[in-house]
């Protein structure tokens, strides 16, 4: 593929030329074409896709999903953790005491969360499978009906009545093809999550939650003298550091997965936890 696209990264303005011949991947030269609008580069690159057999673009759909699940689970540890580590402090209470509530609220939300996360997903997957097997029945039992349905759809969205029939005929060649359109035309139904793929994904969650909101409680641990009482001291701006970081890095990390500029998803992320650890200082 860097053959096939060598003639068109030399039409690149210099810096942009060098940034994309660095990349590794050819998903990323594609995500750099589509942002700075280099329509030959992207035409190359899906050329040589089609020339080595890959007509769809691996998006890699499951690895989108854990990363979601890495962020958001991370996003929601650390901040209700240190919301509660700030109100603690805020109220003057043992750095022992502050561990235990710490701990006790890490370890509980990472479990709700996990199985939440799956429990959701499970649900989800049961709802799809069971309006998918209807709408196969109806196919079977009603397809006129159905035909109708489908054409009036396309006719709503802007098609001329005899180029919807001739879609839906041409769809009706292919029966799980149709299903899917039905699915979504009719429903706004996307194929469902695989459970194997939501237990992974919620175990992802109470990870991320775990390690991640564990990160300010480790000031705590470290430092010992349980029996002081929490104040404004070096080891509440440690974790405060340590909540800082993790908020930051997960701020980047969103970023570079969304494609939108680091440092403006860094600091936002840092500026929306700032706000619940103040609103947690006033509450203490």
């Amino acid at each position: 593929w860097r053959e096939t696209s060598h003639k068109s990264l030399l039409r690149l303005p210099s810096p942009l030329r060098l940034k994309m011949s660095l990349r590794e991947s050819r998903s990323d030269m594609a995500k750099d074409a589509f942002r700075n609008n280099y329509g030959a580069i992207s035409a190359d690159l899906h050329k040589q896709s089609l020339l080595q057999g890959a007509a769809k673009e691996k998006h890699k759909k499951e690895v989108g999903e854990t990363i979601s699940s890495v962020v958001f689970g991370g996003l929601d540890g650390i901040i209700t953790t240190f919301a509660v580590v700030t109100a603690a402090t805020a109220a003057q209470l043992s750095r022992g005491l502050i561990i235990v509530l710490g701990l006790a609220n890490l370890i509980g939300d990472a479990i709700g969360m996990g199985i939440g996360d799956f429990v959701s997903s499970k649900a989800e997957f049961d709802h799809v499978t069971a309006e998918r097997e209807r709408e196969s029945w109806e196919i079977d039992n009603c397809l006129e009906t159905e035909k109708t349905e489908m054409i009036d759809i396309y006719v709503q969205k802007g098609l001329t009545r005899e180029e919807a029939v001739e879609v839906v005929d041409l769809m009706l060649e292919n029966k799980d093809v149709f299903l899917e359109r039905m699915m979504a035309d009719e429903l706004g139904l996307l194929p469902p999550e695989d459970p194997k793929t939501a237990a992974k994904n919620a175990f992802v969650t109470f990870l991320s939650f775990i390690v991640f909101g564990g990160l300010p409680i480790i000031a705590y641990v470290v430092n010992g003298h349980y029996d002081r009482p929490g104040a404004l001291d070096n080891v509440f701006y440690e974790a405060l550091g340590l909540f800082g970081f993790a908020l930051l890095v997960l701020g980047v990390y969103r970023g570079y997965v969304t494609g939108k500029p680091w440092y403006i998803t860094g600091p936002l992320t840092l500026l929306n936890g700032s706000v619940t650890t103040a609103a947690a200082w006033g509450l203490g």
